[in-house]
């Protein structure tokens, strides 16, 4: 019989939702995220020095000795890290994780596809 490592989310918490060109325009998903980090944080009454690996955790003090992992996807990046996390733990990589996702649409790039060759620019 196998035993699995038991895995707890002790503190959670989300960045501010908006809508597209409104009041939280100006910030980066970084500056998004960094405010999440910090109230999970402090819900869960952790010490930055105590993660053992971030999964997108900017900003917030963890010493940059701290294995760190981002990825992008889109609206599932938090969903994501939480799963990413609960391997570490799993496997005993690890024992405290921050995890987190975070986007600004706002902000994003944005491509415009085929104007390189099919659009002319008026250059005068």
């Amino acid at each position: 019989m196998t035993f699995k490592q038991a895995i707890y989310i002790v503190a959670a918490g989300r960045t501010p939702f908006g809508t597209f060109g409104g009041k939280l325009k100006d910030y980066t998903a970084i500056d998004l995220q960094e405010a999440a980090n910090r109230g999970a944080l402090k819900q869960a009454k952790l010490s930055p020095e105590a993660i053992d690996i971030t999964i997108i955790a900017l900003r917030v003090g963890v010493p940059i000795r701290v294995p760190a992992l981002n990825m992008n996807r889109l609206c599932e990046s938090g969903s994501q890290s939480v799963i990413n996390g609960g391997q570490e733990v799993e496997l005993r990589d690890s024992n405290i994780v921050l995890c987190g996702g975070t986007e600004s649409i706002s902000q994003a790039p944005y491509a415009v596809r085929n104007t390189r060759v099919d659009i002319k620019l008026d250059v005068d």
